[in-house]
């Protein structure tokens, strides 16, 4: 039978590691006023936005909006 060795470095260094990234996350948190405050609210109502699209046509809520509504997304990005 065959034992097998134990690399106590990789293990200590896998753990501070895994503590680390548990750290980081609970640092990772938007201020609970400032969330409050960012971005439209569910339900809300859109402002009449327009803009020229790739071919030089103007495009608004309106247009974009199929029969079934239109489903626009804020992505709040974390790349600052």
């Amino acid at each position: 039978m065959k034992l097998r060795r134990v690399n106590w470095a990789r293990i200590i260094r896998r753990s501070i590691f895994a503590i680390a990234i548990a750290t980081m996350t609970q640092l990772a948190y938007a201020d609970s006023e400032y969330a409050e405050a960012w971005g439209p609210s569910v339900g809300s109502k859109v402002p009449m936005l327009s803009a020229l699209d790739q071919d030089g046509n103007q495009q608004n809520l309106q247009s974009l909006s199929g029969s079934k509504g239109l489903l626009f997304i804020f992505n709040r990005s974390v790349d600052w």
